[in-house]
């Protein structure tokens, strides 16, 4: 006879509390999380929950109770829930602190209206307090704000930007409670903020935690849901229990950024030289590396996001704004921020590895660390590994694993020869006056079965090659494929070239797209890959050159 979903869950929760008698800590975990997928809802899994973390982690053990009472409605439930919760707090060392919702609001009524209602409805208001600062909205926010009781608010006359709008948040909440910087354009749905806030007390190291959305470069895990409701469903079903839940990032996107009151009380408050907005979250995530704690992004909580409202009203001066910030950015830490935080996905995605390989990875040009880090959560037995000539990136980079600080080509390397898997060496090689010797010197430090992924920017791309054959210009930049720091140029066949004399052996080449020319562009490619002897277009719309490479039986 088939059971019910009710029967079937009831047996799943009583199926935890055997096995938890067995010690049988996996098989504890499993039937809670295969119960939450059930119904995310059912305190006494969440009591369960608490039960399994006690001893190992009081703090989240404490979250789940508080977040098993927010959904209880039973009065015998609920009064063991409340003796449970007063006995943690007597016998352990608890850290939780309260959580001060900070919001930003600029018009845009009926987001912020959504907002609220979503954290309302998915948090215990025990657990936290919501301070909304108006920057000089006019479209009756105010007058609405105004009438919630529940909130603190923070009226500006005009609009104060997004980093002092959120420091005067942060000032005006509870001097003990943890800040959560939250977008207003965004939707909290079940168990977002408990399963963020279990995140960040993971581990004492963790000074900040962020969510996972719909809308937001880097955390997004569905691009492909427009509807509300479909995404408030997929969040329910991804914010459960997860194996291998946080990724240390090096920074989180600010649209939901939850920071523990202690690290804000050592680095401070947001940077206002950025305002109106953006850059800041990187800005504060580089902070947090700085002082000694670990940005971690937790992928069991999903906050739909609806991306930025105010600043997209007008694109060209958002676009305007990201290029400022970007300078600003770069001026106050020394180096290319963007460029160094940039873990390369399209390079990640040629490891043709299973998760649980034991492997060691280099990164020649390695930045703050970005490719390390991200290579580190999807193969969390890997050891890695980086070299970067630029100090003030490397010492981000060190927090990930040990990296060599100094010239690739000049450095004599501290490591066993014929020890790496996986050497990556991206936009680096065109840096190099002897590129070819690099290469060489790489090989003898690969496995005799390893591969070596090499990333080099294509001259011959559109954006270089119309403005020289149309305007005779051929300017270098702080950044892109003619940056000031290049002194060799490749192309598709150049770079194969330059493989070939060094003895790799190359497996299979590719190349990234970046942007897509207007109509009048296109037309002048067309036209110029008709005069070319292979006639191939891809040579003028590759932005990047892609190749993988092993060593020669000897080196």
């Amino acid at each position: 006879m088939n059971k019910t979903p009710e029967k079937e869950l009831v047996t799943k929760i009583h199926g935890a509390g055997t096995e938890e008698r067995r010690e049988d800590r996996l098989q504890v975990w499993e039937d809670i999380q295969k119960g939450l997928v059930s119904n995310c809802r059912n305190y006494e899994l969440y009591m369960r929950l608490g039960d399994y973390y006690l001893e190992e982690n009081p703090d989240q053990s404490y979250l789940c109770y508080e977040n098993a009472l927010f959904y209880c409605d039973v009065p015998e439930g609920r009064q063991k829930i409340e003796q449970m919760l007063c006995r943690i707090k007597e016998q352990y060392s608890v850290l939780v602190k309260k959580t001060s919702i900070i919001i930003l609001s600029y018009n845009l009524l009926e987001y912020t209206r959504l907002c609220l209602e979503s954290i309302r409805r998915t948090t215990p208001e025990s657990a936290r307090e919501i301070v909304v600062v108006d920057n000089g909205s006019s479209d009756g926010s105010v007058e609405w704000l105004r009438a919630q009781k529940d909130i603190i608010l923070v009226e500006n006359t005009e609009n104060m930007g997004f980093p002092a709008g959120c420091n005067q948040g942060i000032l005006a909440g509870a001097e003990e409670s943890d800040i959560f910087l939250l977008n207003n354009d965004t939707v909290l749905v079940a168990n977002s903020l408990f399963w963020l806030r279990m995140g960040l007390y993971d581990q004492k190291e963790n000074g900040a935690a962020g969510s996972v959305t719909n809308n937001a470069r880097g955390q997004t895990v569905t691009d492909d849901v427009d509807d509300a409701a479909a995404l408030t469903a997929f969040g329910e079903k991804t914010n459960i229990p997860m194996k291998r839940p946080y990724e240390v990032r090096l920074y989180l996107i600010g649209f939901a950024v939850l920071v523990k009151r202690s690290v804000v009380g050592q680095i401070g408050l947001l940077d206002e030289r950025f305002s109106p907005g953006n850059s800041e979250d990187l800005d504060y995530g580089l902070r947090i590396i700085q002082s000694g704690y670990r940005n971690v992004l937790c992928k069991n909580s999903f906050i739909l996001h609806f991306g930025s409202r105010s600043f997209k009203k007008d694109s060209g001066e958002y676009a305007a704004l990201l290029w400022k910030n970007s300078r600003k950015l770069n001026e106050k830490w020394g180096f290319d921020v963007e460029q160094s935080t940039n873990w390369r996905e399209d390079l990640i995605r040629l490891i043709d590895e299973p998760e649980e390989k034991l492997m060691r990875l280099l990164d020649v040009g390695c930045g703050c660390g970005a490719l390390m880090a991200r290579a580190k959560s999807i193969y969390p037995y890997a050891e890695v590994y980086g070299i970067e000539p630029v100090s003030e990136a490397a010492g981000f980079a060190s927090s990930i694993g040990p990296v060599l600080c100094g010239d690739a080509e000049q450095s004599d390397f501290p490591w066993e020869e014929e020890s790496f898997d996986y050497i990556m060496v991206r936009d680096t090689l065109e840096c190099l006056t002897t590129p070819e010797n690099l290469l060489k010197k790489l090989q003898k430090y690969l496995k005799p079965n390893g591969h070596m992924i090499v990333s080099v920017p294509n001259m011959k791309h559109y954006s270089v090659l119309l403005p020289l054959l149309k305007r005779d210009e051929f300017s270098y930049r702080d950044a892109g494929i003619l940056n000031k720091r290049h002194v060799r140029l490749y192309t598709g066949t150049e770079i194969q070239k330059l493989l070939s004399r060094s003895g790799c052996i190359i497996e299979r080449s590719g190349y990234t797209i970046a942007g897509k020319p207007d109509d009048g562009t296109e037309a002048v490619i067309d036209r110029l890959s008709s005069l070319t002897e292979n006639s191939e277009k891809e040579s003028f719309t590759a932005y990047r050159y892609i190749v993988v490479a092993s060593r020669p039986a000897s080196v």
